[in-house]
């Protein structure tokens, strides 16, 4: 079946929401294979789409934290969200045309799962500090300190 990408500690941005969206990812990765192993065009195709259409997004929502936090590399996060969303688009094209649901599944899971698992370790990160600091000067955060700080 190849090899399987799963959720570890090292993916962790330190940033709740970001990590909780990414593990969906990665439970996306593993339905893929459940999918893949049951047989099932039908499941394969949902939980394909699903995941694409999860994971931009996802990073969309990543990138109004980074607008929002005055990140200095938005733009260039963001042409590499742009590139991932035309990547994902093909595959859901390819998917719609009927091309092998399983073949191409199999080459979402590795292909996405490459790219969401270096994309966060090198990307990601990157921007985590310019994020926490916006997070944490926050209302929320100033709230929470007046009352239980």
């Amino acid at each position: 079946m190849g090899f399987v990408i799963s959720w570890s500690p090292e993916f962790e941005t330190g940033i709740d929401i970001v990590d909780e969206q990414h593990k969906r990812i990665f439970e996306y990765l593993t339905e893929i294979d459940h999918a893949i192993k049951a047989q099932s065009t039908a499941e394969v195709e949902y939980v394909v789409k699903a995941l694409l259409d999860y994971a931009i997004s996802h990073n969309t929502f990543e990138e109004s934290l980074m607008e929002k936090a005055g990140y200095p590399m938005l733009d260039a996060h963001h042409q590499v969200h742009e590139a991932f969303k035309a990547r994902a688009q093909a595959y859901g094209a390819r998917l719609a045309s009927g091309e092998d649901h399983f073949r191409l599944a199999r080459e979402v899971r590795t292909d996405i799962g490459l790219w969401l698992t270096n994309h966060i370790k090198r990307d990601d990160k990157h921007y985590v500090p310019y994020v926490k600091k916006s997070l944490d000067g926050g209302f929320v955060s100033r709230m929470l300190g007046k009352f239980f700080g």
